[in-house]
């Protein structure tokens, strides 16, 4: 009679499983990969790998899932309730960065994927939750603060991505650099910011207007 596992041993189990499905998929591509191999790479045999998930299709779900809580925990990790909310704009936006350039083929993998929602929600609501409160809260605190203006959600997915095509440019070898991509991404945000009344902010307190220079330069008018 088969040993009946704990929730802890299954949840340990499942977590190993798909860290070694990560691996893969990342080496060979989502088609690329069987439940066979996966239990193979883990040393157990593919019956053993359906006790845990139904099919590939459960694993890739749960995989995303899990790669999103790392991204939105390292966005979250990035803001500071005591910073202004300029300098946590900034910061969560150095992070989104950071992420995509340490843990490419988890950045892949999470976006580089179809239906991220549509996949991901109805096994794993909280997680969907916790990713869209990463592109809001930063927001809501620059609108709280009287620097921008607008709808947060729809300020937050502008910003997300405009940040999310640039690291798919820099993936791509469109923008051939870390330099090149940090500083698209600074014209990026200061322009939707500007859109969103940031820079009549900016002149109320003596600062001098932004101007865009070429290749992303973000310099201010003399």
């Amino acid at each position: 009679m088969r040993k009946q596992l704990t929730d802890e041993q299954v949840e340990v189990f499942r977590e190993r499983l798909l860290r070694v499905a990560e691996k893969l998929f990342a080496k060979r591509g989502v088609a690329g990969v069987s439940m066979r191999q996966i239990a193979q790479a883990l040393g157990y045999s593919q019956t053993a790998a359906y006790r845990y998930f139904a099919n590939k299709d459960e694993i890739l779900a749960a995989m995303r899932a899990a790669a999103l809580d790392r991204f939105s925990g390292h966005l979250e990790a990035a803001l500071d309730p005591a910073r202004d909310a300029r300098k946590n704009a900034r910061a969560v936006g150095q992070a989104f960065l950071d992420f995509a350039l340490k843990h490419p083929d988890t950045y892949r993998l999470i976006f580089f994927t179809e239906n991220l929602e549509e996949t991901i929600a109805p096994q794993f609501p909280a997680t969907i939750t916790r990713f869209r409160a990463t592109m809001t809260t930063y927001v809501q605190a620059l609108v709280d603060a009287g620097y921008i203006e607008g709808d947060v959600r729809t300020l937050g997915e502008t910003f997300f991505s405009a940040a999310h095509g640039i690291v798919m440019m820099h993936m791509s070898g469109l923008l051939r650099t870390v330099r090149e991509r940090d500083d698209q991404h600074l014209a990026s945000m200061r322009l939707i910011a500007r859109g969103a009344g940031m820079s009549d902010v900016s002149q109320a307190r003596g600062k001098k207007p932004l101007r865009i220079a070429a290749a992303g330069r973000v310099t201010r008018k003399t």
